[in-house]
């Protein structure tokens, strides 16, 4: 189960759900001129990335209704990492969309399409 802003959205998903990504912001990290390398952790943050099914028209338009409203968004997802159900306050990065087809006798067909929601 994932939310957007408590309205969840795992319906719109591929078969294979979300990828969740943990990683770690740093400022001066590098390597000095004998080799010893220094990073500095300053915070740790997720990254989730939904990749839905195939959507018709009608769908698409719906999920990203869903998912245009702000600038920011509560997101309620699994973390495979702990273990438990987190929430996190993220911003939607860029999206796009590709039509596979347009028939006559069943619609218009969209590829899946790829959202990422990063932690702020």
């Amino acid at each position: 189960m994932i939310k957007v802003d408590s309205t969840d959205i795992t319906d719109y998903l591929a078969d294979e759900g979300y990828k969740v990504e943990w990683y770690d912001l740093s400022y001066d990290a590098g390597r000095q001129a004998n080799g010893m390398m220094h990073y500095n952790v300053v915070a740790e943050k997720y990254k989730i990335l939904l990749t839905t099914r195939h959507l018709t028209q009608t769908e698409a338009t719906t999920f990203f209704t869903k998912i245009r409203a702000g600038r920011t968004y509560s997101i309620q997802f699994f973390d495979p990492f702990s273990g438990t159900y987190l929430t996190k306050n993220c911003y939607r990065g860029d999206r796009s969309i590709q039509m596979k087809w347009d028939r006559t006798d069943s619609g218009i067909l969209l590829a899946p399409v790829e959202v990422h929601f990063i932690e702020l």
